[in-house]
């Protein structure tokens, strides 16, 4: 890394620390202790929701976990869980290895957006960029242990690497993103944008240049289908676990209510619950934020297109936006924007060009993560 990725790197660890120690007085507040405060007390208080499944299936493995005879885990993507028990073999503790993997590969996750950034945009843009991500309302779930640290440094390393057309690099990366979370599958389709964008496969097809489309596109194209294996590994663990390779879209339907949706759907029932309960804590907590993100998602979307950003961001962003809320049953939009990385870069080049709202935004964000950080030491509905 060079002086500025150094920079980025230091900065964006001490901040993380900054998030946890904010986090130790958020525990005593909130808590009932009636001893001094461990560090097992701190490993349990960042341990929600998903992250006791991860660190089931790092100590267990999938087939180690039964729940009334089904392999209920099998819904949760295999890389972090076995990077948590490959940390564990040296720091001897399944939580600690989870919240160090978070922490650096959020760490890291900044350095490539800034890299990225700084040569799409520039680093002005790339500041605020990461400043709007850091400060998100939910991005308190970087250093927590769930997926999305990790997700976020192999999708803005994937990007880096797209951008500069290092198509055997985004081959690897995309092969792990793609057994991180099922969003890494939208890649192919940034691929394919920059393929016929940025290698100008239209204009090879509208001037037949036939060698020139098939080394350029068809060529490039093929070096990045070994990105797919890495689904291709979590669909044959089902097939072994279970017997059968999709068992995890099963178990999501009966034991998650969760499937494929219509879009106008999800946004009715989400509209629903805001209109019947959005005084409540599961209101403030869940559907509130997503009713609210999803005009945002429109906005940024709308905004993304005005300003002409780079096809293959904005493929992903759309894509991303869809899959999200077309969810029969979504709890989790907040968290998942985090891996919306379009929509932060849209909002840096905004508050770049307009700095009068850099800071109401900045303040709103952040308090309103400390809020939210706050609700989830509070065990409310904040996943």
């Amino acid at each position: 890394m060079n002086k500025r990725s150094r920079a980025i790197f230091l900065s964006a660890i001490l901040f993380r620390i900054l998030i946890y120690a904010v986090s130790v007085f958020l525990m005593g507040i909130t808590g009932t202790y009636e001893n001094p405060l461990t560090m097992n007390d701190f490993l349990a208080a960042w341990t929600r929701w998903d992250g006791y499944a991860y660190l089931r299936i790092a100590e267990g493995g999938y087939a180690g976990n039964l729940f009334d005879g089904q392999f209920l885990d099998m819904v949760f993507y295999p890389l972090y869980p076995w990077l948590i028990r490959l940390v564990a073999v040296v720091v001897r503790n399944y939580q600690l290895s989870g919240l160090l993997i978070s922490t650096v590969c959020y760490g890291l996750g900044c350095v490539f957006f800034d890299k990225l950034l700084t040569e799409e945009y520039g680093e002005a843009v790339s500041e605020n960029s990461l400043i709007l991500l850091s400060a998100f309302p939910f991005a308190f779930f970087f250093g927590a242990i769930m997926t999305e640290s990790l997700f976020f440094f192999l999708l803005a390393m994937f990007l880096y690497f797209l951008r500069k057309h290092a198509w055997w690099r985004c081959a690897i990366v995309g092969f792990f993103l793609c057994m991180t979370k099922v969003q890494g599958m939208l890649l192919t389709l940034a691929v394919i944008a920059e393929l016929f964008y940025g290698c100008h496969g239209f204009r090879l097809l509208k001037e037949r240049k036939w060698n020139r489309f098939w080394k350029d596109v068809i060529l490039n194209g093929l070096k990045c289908v070994p990105m797919v294996g890495g689904i291709l590994v979590y669909l044959y663990m089902n097939y072994l676990i279970t017997g059968n390779a999709f068992m995890f879209m099963e178990y999501q339907k009966t034991n998650w209510h969760n499937g494929l949706y219509p879009i106008w759907k999800t946004i009715s029932y989400v509209f629903d619950y805001v209109k019947g309960g959005w005084y409540t804590s599961t209101g403030m907590s869940l559907w509130v934020p997503e009713f609210l993100l999803f005009f945002v998602y429109i906005i940024v979307i709308v905004y993304s297109i005005y300003k002409k950003m780079r096809p293959m961001y904005l493929t992903y962003f759309i894509a991303f936006f869809i899959l999200t809320y077309s969810s029969s049953w979504l709890i989790s939009g907040g968290r998942y924007t985090l891996s919306a990385l379009p929509l932060f870069m849209a909002g840096g080049i905004f508050v770049t060009e307009h700095p009068r709202w850099k800071m109401p935004v900045g303040v709103l964000s952040y308090s309103l993560m400390m809020v939210y950080l706050a609700g989830y030491y509070l065990g409310k509905q904040i996943m």
